[in-house]
């Protein structure tokens, strides 16, 4: 959290935290993705990262809607190299990226991440839908 807090110091609103081998693990309240060539990646948990309720859904939901998502060991190289950047957690769902360090991306919410937030939305609604049938007896 202190990354974070001195983050927000200097205006942004997140921080990508590294391993030990400077590959991409996550970010500080985040799973991280990038999309290249219409693929999605994101680090494997190998990296350091937390295994995350909405990575993990994405992971199982993207085929469905015919997008690749895959985990792939990733460097900030990667990140800047990407067409687009966005992460996800619970209270945020999937959040595009729109600058990195001072690397802008031109697309903040392409047609890959609107793809895949359609996906996950239709799967919340569904889940909440049975949900709620199961209350009801």
């Amino acid at each position: 959290m202190w990354h974070l807090a001195e983050a927000q110091k200097a205006g942004w609103t997140e921080v990508i935290l590294l391993n030990e081998r400077r590959e991409v693990a996550e970010c500080t309240s985040a799973n991280i993705f990038c999309v290249k060539g219409g693929a999605v990646f994101t680090p494997p948990l190998s990296s350091g990262c937390l295994e995350g309720v909405t990575r993990s859904l994405l992971l199982e939901i993207a085929p469905s809607v015919g997008v690749s998502l895959s985990e792939k060991t990733l460097t900030m190289e990667d990140l800047r190299a990407a067409e687009e950047v966005f992460i996800t957690s619970t209270n945020r769902t999937l959040l595009g990226v729109s600058e990195i360090s001072g690397h802008r991306y031109s697309i903040v919410t392409g047609p890959v991440v609107q793809k895949l937030e359609r996906a996950f939305d239709a799967t919340m609604r569904e889940y909440i839908a049975a949900r709620a049938a199961i209350a009801r007896g």
